[in-house]
C-alpha cells in the first residue's frame, strides 16, 4: 500500500472513531502537538484540548456528527510527511436548531513509528443550512 493510500485509510478510521464517539480511537490519530483551527475558528492547541472540545461537543450534542473526504494527498516520502486537502461535512444541533455545515480543510499527517498522524488541520466553513429539515 502507498503512503496516499495508508493516509486514505487513516482518515477513514478517524471518521469512523468520531462517529463512534471514541475519544481514545480520535486521540490515537493525533500527535502530542497537535493544533486546529474549527470551521468557527476556534483554536485548539495539543491532542488533549482537542480529545476534551469532542468530549464536550459530544456529551452536549448526542445527534452532531462529522466526516472528512479527502481529494488529494501529496506525500513528501523523504521527510515523512504529507499533505491532505478535501471536503468535510458536519451537523449538529445550534441553540436555534439544527445546523448543517460544509467546507473544504487541509490537514498536514507526520509519519511516526505508530503510523501516519495529524500534526495540523485547517477547517473553512463554505455552507452552513439551518432549519428542522436539516439532515
Amino acid at each position: 500500500m502507498s503512503a496516499s493510500d495508508d493516509i486514505r485509510a487513516a482518515r477513514a478510521a478517524f471518521n469512523d472513531a468520531i462517529t463512534r464517539r471514541d475519544l481514545d480511537a480520535i486521540a490515537a490519530f493525533l500527535l502530542p502537538t497537535y493544533h486546529v483551527l474549527t470551521a468557527r475558528s476556534m483554536q485548539r492547541n495539543n491532542r488533549e484540548e482537542s480529545v476534551k472540545s469532542w468530549a464536550d461537543m459530544f456529551d452536549r450534542d448526542g445527534t452532531a456528527t462529522y466526516g472528512r473526504t479527502p481529494d488529494e494527498i501529496h506525500v513528501n516520502e523523504e521527510w515523512g510527511m504529507a499533505e491532505e486537502h478535501g471536503r468535510w461535512t458536519g451537523t449538529l444541533m445550534a441553540n436555534d436548531g439544527p445546523m448543517k455545515l460544509t467546507g473544504v480543510y487541509a490537514a498536514k499527517w507526520h509519519n511516526t513509528a505508530q503510523g501516519w498522524l495529524l500534526q495540523a488541520e485547517i477547517f473553512t466553513p463554505l455552507t452552513v443550512e439551518r432549519g428542522p429539515t436539516v439532515s
